[in-house]
């Protein structure tokens, strides 16, 4: 009999099924080698990309959705747990009686049994927890999407710009030697040469500033796509629209219900009423099971218990009042997500508008200076008009397609923000 107590109290000590641990060590230099190995696979020699390309890149590089999705990994990993039994108890008790030289023995298993459901609370809540990472992660996704198109937008109007002003400063040289030469002659005034000379300066200098934006713009794509550094000659391909574009459909109320955003924040909320009710539930006992099995004085015995709490001050007030606090903060978060949502659109629909404007305003502008600026060149060619009047119509024509490419990039980015803003557009 003593045997069989200690046979199978030793044979309960081991952890059946344990998890072990394994250590996973991170080696920097192999993953800046993998890692400059799969950006040259992903972008397949190619410096051109078209969008889908470059979101498909993204969408597996970008670092804050690689960090999105582990963590709605870890939370679907933690909800595939969650809700299981406390695991049972087991008591070895050895008595020596010394006057008598008698020892007893016992063995007592126990168990909790979860009168109150809080396991299937906690696995409720856990499910919730990863709904709303899924849906962050879908949001996440959708605002990466929005910001590499508006980003490629961008870029495609930093390489028109670098053509327009190499293109300008080319003819602008040409013109001030000629104004010079003219000056020599003492057909022009200082006051010509002056500001013929002020104007290819200038020119030199945003020329300049363009080539320090577009490498910086290469670069801030290179990092949102999540490729090595030396990827920077990756570009969008394509260009920008050559008319003013349509206005983009305004997502109603009832579509942006179901915005990923909205979705993750309703499903959080949930989370903590159901922490709530966890922490209500607490306050009442739970009822523990137990049995022993015994030796005394060589006899045989076996006793059955029954356990449960005596709630009678504590209450579990305090994480009652945390996680009705908790609760509450979360309700005002989604109610606040929810109404900036709609300022959003608002604001988005009359930027839209306004901007549609300004661009059709600024295209008419454009097409009538190019129309002026082509006649003058006629007119030049046949001697009618002056080198002066000529290098005036084209520097005005230069400046109104500058214009132009920055208020439609401004509309294209209002347009972008509106169409994501749309759960039910996908890009194609």
């Amino acid at each position: 009999m003593k045997r069989t107590i200690y046979a199978v109290a030793l044979a309960m000590l081991p952890m059946v099924g344990c998890t072990q641990y394994t250590p996973k060590p991170v080696d920097l230099s192999a993953d800046g080698a993998c890692w400059l190995q799969v950006s040259g696979e992903l972008c397949a020699g190619k410096k051109s990309l078209n969008g889908e390309e470059l979101r498909r890149i993204g969408l597996l590089m970008n670092p804050e959705l690689l960090k999105a999705r582990l963590t709605h990994a870890r939370s679907k990993s933690a909800a595939e747990f969650a809700g299981l039994w406390d695991d049972p108890g087991m008591e070895l008790e050895l008595e020596r009686v010394f006057a008598e030289n008698i020892t007893n023995r016992s063995l007592a298993p126990s168990l909790a049994l979860p009168v109150t459901g809080l396991p299937a609370l906690r696995k409720k809540i856990a499910e919730q927890y990863t709904e709303a990472d899924y849906w962050n992660l879908r949001a996440q996704e959708r605002e990466f999407m929005a910001s590499l198109d508006t980003l490629c937008y961008k870029m495609q109007a930093a390489e028109a710009k670098l053509g327009l002003m190499q293109k300008r400063l080319a003819a602008l040289r040409d013109e001030h030697q000629r104004v010079t030469r003219l000056l020599e002659l003492g057909e022009v005034a200082f006051a010509d040469y002056q500001t013929s000379t002020e104007r290819l300066n200038a020119t030199i200098k945003e020329l300049q500033e363009q080539e320090r934006e577009s490498l910086t713009l290469r670069q801030e794509l290179v990092a949102a796509l999540g490729l090595h550094p030396s990827m920077t000659g990756v570009k969008p391909a394509g260009r920008l629209p050559r008319g003013v574009p349509a206005a983009v459909a305004v997502p109603t109320v009832e579509q942006m219900l179901d915005a990923p955003s909205i979705k993750s924040q309703l499903a959080a909320y949930g989370a903590t009423e159901d922490e709530l009710r966890a922490e209500i539930r607490k306050q009442f006992p739970e009822l523990g099971l137990s049995g022993a099995y015994g030796i005394e004085d060589g006899n045989d015995k076996m006793v059955l218990g029954v356990e449960f709490s005596l709630p009678l001050w504590n209450r579990n007030r305090e994480a009652i009042a945390a996680a009705t606090g908790e609760r509450d903060i979360k309700q005002a978060e989604t109610i606040q997500s929810w109404r900036a949502l709609q300022q959003q659109s608002v604001a988005l629909e009359a930027q839209q508008k306004l901007l549609l404007t300004h661009c059709r305003s600024e295209y008419t502008r454009l097409i009538e200076l190019e129309a002026a600026t082509e006649q003058q060149e006629k007119l030049f060619a046949m001697g009618e008009t002056k080198l002066l009047e000529l290098a005036e119509a084209r520097h005005l024509a230069y400046e109104r397609k500058l214009a132009y490419l920055d208020c439609l990039v401004n509309l294209l980015e209002t347009q972008t923000s509106l169409q994501y803003l749309n759960p039910s557009y996908h890009q194609q």
